[in-house]
């Protein structure tokens, strides 16, 4: 898949082009992809994905703008994967956010991008002040000969599908029900950093992963997870907290949230390592403890369980 930072890096072409955010890149996203995959097969075209960074509402609105499912490289890499072309990753400025919704479909028809083909979710707006909706594009596009495709929201357990749902069950652990949505198991990435060094004296070492601040994970809680070194799966029970035996929660914020992931019988140095954890399932919430002694017992009961888990992908090599 070729990807281009900026309208003007994008060569003259006929073009089936998907357009929206795709934060998490589920299945309602990958169906839009998918049908502009196919059509442009059908129209002897490529295909494109258009998508926008950062977040509109990071620009619009920053008070409203929610925690991102997927950093940039990670919905590049997915988008990829459903077998899109191309990739426009449109910077969101605030310059672009006045476009008026003639200025946006005019870049859409114009020569340097040559869509015959727009697909869309049926809630999709555009232009300054979202003006734009489904039937704008749709009158314009009869003017110009640019198909228009407004796919239906895909719904799963009776309930439309959207990036906001699947950040509400992650908050509350819901990982089977995420894990339908996405097609996969929810991730976070980040690196690998020193924290008290307390898991030694513990006899229980933990990796202490800094995760970006502005990406969602699992709410609080201890998890059965897959932990990524590069392509390497190693199976791991993760805790996503504040580690409450240890630590005042009088302050609780989202910046102090903790990930702790134990590796079984994993001894390597792991500072500095970029790496990526995929949450499988729950296991019991976060809990403060007596002591160290009580705490020391909980996670053997809890390595115990992760050790029968079958769901492990480093148990499937």
């Amino acid at each position: 898949m070729r990807v281009y930072r900026d309208l003007g890096e994008v060569p003259k072409g006929k073009r089936v082009v998907a357009i929206g955010t795709f934060d998490g890149v589920h299945i309602g996203h990958q169906r839009i992809i998918g049908d502009a995959v196919s059509a442009a097969k059908q129209e002897g075209a490529r295909s494109m994905v258009m998508t926008f960074h950062p977040h509109p509402l990071s620009v619009i609105a920053q008070d409203k703008c929610p925690p991102i499912l997927t950093p940039l490289n990670v919905k590049t890499d997915l988008i990829g994967n459903a077998g899109a072309d191309e990739l426009l990753i449109v910077p969101f400025t605030d310059e672009f956010s006045r476009l008026s919704p003639t200025e946006f479909c005019e870049m859409l028809f114009s020569p340097q991008l040559g869509a015959v083909q727009v697909i869309v979710g049926d809630n999709f707006r555009f232009g300054y002040k979202a003006e734009g909706d489904i039937k704008f594009l749709e009158e314009y596009g009869k003017k110009v000969g640019m198909k228009v495709n407004a796919e239906p929201l895909v719904t799963a357990g009776g309930q439309p599908i959207s990036s906001t749902r699947i950040r509400s069950l992650l908050g509350a652990g819901e990982l089977s029900e995420v894990r339908e949505i996405l097609s996969r198991p929810p991730s976070t990435h980040g690196k690998v950093v020193h924290g008290d060094k307390r898991g030694r004296t513990l006899g229980v070492r933990t990796a202490n992963i800094e995760a970006r601040v502005e990406c969602i994970f699992p709410g609080k809680g201890v998890y059965l997870a897959d932990l990524f070194i590069g392509n390497e799966p190693y199976a791991c029970l993760v805790n996503v907290g504040q580690n409450p035996t240890f630590c005042s929660t009088d302050e609780e914020s989202k910046e102090r949230m903790r990930i702790e992931a134990h590796i079984l019988d994993f001894d390597r140095n792991l500072y500095g390592f970029n790496v990526r954890v995929d949450f499988l399932e729950r296991v019991r919430d976060e809990k403060k403890f007596e002591g160290p002694e009580e705490l020391v017992a909980q996670i053997k009961k809890d390595i115990a369980t992760a050790r029968k888990y079958k769901g492990f992908a480093a148990a499937k090599k």
